[in-house]
């Protein structure tokens, strides 16, 4: 099988989770091109792939707007084949906000037109010093 993986990131985090995920598959003996939706060539050629794996991280409640257009662009094909969203947020990382994160991902379907055949939503990485807090053991 022939994949493609598609994926937006800010903070790299993104990058990591769509390069575990290529290596998760080829381990699995498919073949995989992993594409950065910031540097996607124009003329992108997407008819040759099985299935596709799109994954971007949300930042200030949205998704990456390359990975919005792509998907937008492209989702009568990816509506026809196995495409699976991988949608990555501090809101996804928390049990008391995984309706928030989940909201993102409707959002996104509703704006793109794809509906992907699943979706994952995983907890990205919190970068800011100011977002943590700690708490006293005593």
């Amino acid at each position: 099988m022939n994949i493609l993986i598609v994926y937006g990131t800010t903070e790299g985090q993104t990058r990591k989770i769509a390069a575990r995920t290529a290596t998760h598959i080829r381990e699995r003996e498919h073949q995989v091109d992993l594409l950065d939706s910031a540097a996607l060539a124009s003329d992108l050629k997407l008819g040759h792939f099985d299935a596709f794996v799109i994954a971007a991280s949300i930042h200030q409640e949205h998704h990456q707007e390359t990975v919005t257009n792509f998907a937008f662009a492209h989702h009568e094909l990816l509506n026809t084949k196995p495409a699976a969203l991988i949608s990555v947020s501090l809101s996804a990382a928390l049990q008391d906000q995984k309706t928030e994160a989940q909201k993102y991902v409707d959002r996104f379907v509703a704006v793109t037109g794809w509906q992907p055949c699943m979706t994952l939503l995983l907890g990205g990485l919190c970068a800011s010093p100011s977002m943590i807090t700690f708490r006293s053991s005593s």
